[in-house]
């Protein structure tokens, strides 16, 4: 299996976590992992690499110089707000790794795998160029700009199985950079935005499980259908249940992260069980944050007791963040 990370090198604790849990629960699987290092250094190279030849699998590194002045030369006006320019790095998957490579599962570094994933990597892709999970808490806004009904879903591309062979066949690195630009290099979730955009009807949907984020632990099934018209059609009521209480890879999705002093995030003690395992063990949690974890958690809260209030105050944020952005 061919596994695909974006990192940066502050980010590598994190992205150790991921690999780590991820060869645990897949000991039996032919295993390389290809990252894409946006300024990782070497001792943070060795580490992981270390780490993961100790269990008997591979990792390859493909160094991006100046990946943000690169970017930047392709796509005029480039503003990737909050985000670094790291998340787009994906996107050049089809020109960085060797022709070998047919398949590849593209996976978040803020991740946490808790279950084998060769259903997932041997799922048949038929006519579709990838498959990815929905994501029914998107906002209309950012629906309506892409051009996309609000009957069709939207895609999270945490996870992201992609046949690497079609995408470059149909120079699909090319499509994402000049949609890119034809929006002016502004987009709310950047490299997922663009995906949604140009593989319009060609994802395949992933249950929820193999893409849970952690916030929607506190979402009610109905809540979430009520969200999207579209999200019960191929998630059921059952289904949702085992990727909130079994998920097979949980992504920390939102600010209440497992890495942060005061955080309360469900899934904590699964990042902290593989950190103790990697290079990493004993890395102090990030501090000043504790007020923010508190409030994140009490809405986390009523998002189940009220999901009425949990919208209002995103609308308050993050509406007014994207309209800003896309004013621009």
């Amino acid at each position: 299996m061919n596994i695909l990370y974006a990192s940066d090198d502050g980010f590598c604790r994190h992205l150790a976590v991921s690999i780590f849990s991820l060869i645990e629960h897949n000991r039996g699987e032919a295993l390389c992992f290809h990252i894409l290092s946006d300024g990782i250094g070497e001792k943070n190279r060795e580490l992981l690499r270390q780490m993961v030849e100790d269990e008997g699998k591979e990792i390859r590194f493909y160094p991006l110089s100046d990946l943000d002045a690169q970017l930047r030369s392709r796509v005029y006006g480039m503003d990737t707000g909050r985000f670094r320019s790291t998340i787009l790095a994906r996107l050049l998957m089809g020109s960085l790794l060797p022709e070998t490579v047919t398949k590849l599962l593209y996976i978040d570094a803020d991740t946490v795998v808790l279950r084998p994933i060769h259903k997932l990597y041997a799922l048949p892709l038929g006519e579709h160029i990838g498959a990815m999970a929905a994501e029914p808490t998107i906002y209309p806004e950012v629906k309506r700009f892409l051009g996309l009904e609000e009957t069709e879903p939207y895609f999270n591309s945490g996870v992201f199985l992609v046949n690497l062979s079609r995408w470059r066949e149909e120079k699909l690195e090319e499509d994402c950079f000049s949609y890119y630009n034809r929006v002016g290099g502004r987009l709310p979730f950047a490299d997922q935005d663009i995906l949604n955009a140009v593989l319009r009807g060609r994802i395949l949907r992933l249950p929820q499980r193999f893409n849970f984020f952690s916030n929607y632990y506190y979402f009610r099934y109905s809540t979430l259908c009520g969200m999207a018209c579209w999200y019960g059609e191929s998630e059921t009521r059952e289904s949702f249940f085992v990727a909130k209480h079994h998920p097979v890879i949980a992504h920390f999705a939102g600010a209440e992260r497992p890495w942060i002093r005061g955080n309360r995030n469900h899934y904590r003690r699964a990042y902290r069980l593989y950190l103790s395992r990697t290079p990493y063990a004993g890395a102090k949690p990030e501090r000043g944050k504790r007020l923010a974890m508190c409030a994140y958690h009490m809405m986390n809260l009523l998002t189940f007791l009220r999901p009425d209030i949990r919208k209002l105050l995103s609308e308050l944020y993050y509406r007014r963040y994207i309209r800003r952005l896309l004013e621009k």
